[in-house]
């Protein structure tokens, strides 16, 4: 079935990547499904993206929101996904860690589930983060009942629906703002399935390096952030 989609990719100092990045989402996915929207939310960057960009909007069907200044990951993505026209919304990091066409799979579970999450299958990352990544979901599970393998996943489909229902109020997790919005999805009832997809080390851009010496304050942070969340979805019963 033709679907209309709404594609939001938030964006920053992504100068090295992120041309190839808008250029294939926009051959692979954009182009194959008429109607569709293509929105960049910018997050301030410094590093010539901006520049990138406002060419690539002449060439294509390109909604681009600029920011005068940094808002952080969390903030940019909820301010992301409030733009989106359309009823099916494809969530993309721009780091070109993904293939674009790999929605075309997962839209064909939209109409049974609300939220199709790319679970990357194998995981491309350092030995740390995959390490992490185990760690966090099986808290997830512990704490929620919920067992995702990729719960944070910065690639996947949801229905507007669910967004109008769950987003504003997710800002509980501010580093973990994908989480969140499933987790509050879940509570609620809605239908969520993972769906294995490609995925590519990461070739070019800016990337924070790991920092073992915070790791206590980060995974206390986190958890604390995780008891705040489970208390909230509990009283709102």
């Amino acid at each position: 079935m033709q679907r209309r989609i709404s594609l939001v990719m938030p964006v920053y100092n992504e100068a090295k990547a992120v041309e190839k990045v808008v250029r294939d989402c926009h051959e692979k996915l954009i182009k194959k499904l008429p109607g569709s929207e293509f929105i960049i939310a910018e997050d301030g960057s410094t590093d010539g993206t901006k520049k990138i960009l406002r060419r690539l909007a002449k060439e294509m069907p390109l909604r681009v929101v600029m920011g005068d200044e940094r808002k952080g990951y969390p903030r940019g993505i909820r301010d992301a996904l409030k733009l989106p026209k359309n009823d099916i919304v494809c969530f993309s990091d721009s780091d070109g860690q993904h293939d674009p066409s790999d929605f075309l799979k997962m839209l064909d579970y939209v109409d049974r589930y609300d939220i199709i999450i790319g679970m990357k299958k194998p995981r491309r990352d350092p030995f740390h983060r995959l390490v992490l990544s185990r760690a966090y979901n099986s808290l997830i599970r512990l704490l929620f009942g919920l067992r995702f393998k990729d719960i944070d996943s910065g690639f996947r489909v949801i229905r507007k629906k669910v967004l109008d229902d769950v987003l504003d109020k997710s800002t509980t997790l501010p580093e973990c703002t994908n989480s969140e919005i499933t987790i509050r999805a879940a509570k609620k009832g809605y239908h969520i399935i993972e769906v294995p997809v490609t995925h590519y080390p990461r070739a070019a851009g800016d990337t924070k390096s790991f920092n073992f010496r915070k790791l206590p304050k980060v995974v206390l942070a986190l958890f604390r952030g995780l008891l705040r969340l489970k208390s909230d979805i509990s009283s709102a019963k």
